[in-house]
């Protein structure tokens, strides 16, 4: 998609991806939910898993694939993108704490 493309990219195309890489996201982390996981702590002392970085990865491989020019901002991942007019912005696990637990 050419750089001015995407302000008239249709609504339903924005939903489409926003919803493809939620459920890939979700499939990453169904498998992670309640398993053996191994937790790090980030420079801020927030805690982060590696289903939170592979949730990150795979939806900004969705989000990349159909929007290369788009930005992308995550909470586990570097930018990319910087500056662009239309940014993505991802937050793979609301609340990882209680996803580390066990939580629903």
């Amino acid at each position: 998609m050419a750089k001015a493309d995407h302000v008239a990219m249709p609504l339903a195309s924005w939903i489409s991806i926003a919803e493809a890489a939620a459920d890939a996201a979700g499939e990453v982390l169904r498998h992670a939910f309640r398993n053996n996981l191994t937790v790090e702590a980030k420079s801020d002392g927030s805690p982060v898993t590696a289903a939170d970085r592979d949730a990150e990865a795979v939806m900004r491989s969705i989000i990349a694939r159909a929007c290369p020019d788009h930005g992308i901002r995550g909470e586990e991942l570097e930018e990319t993108n910087a500056g662009n007019e239309t940014v993505w912005v991802l937050d793979p696990i609301d609340g990882t704490r209680s996803f580390i637990t066990g939580k629903p």
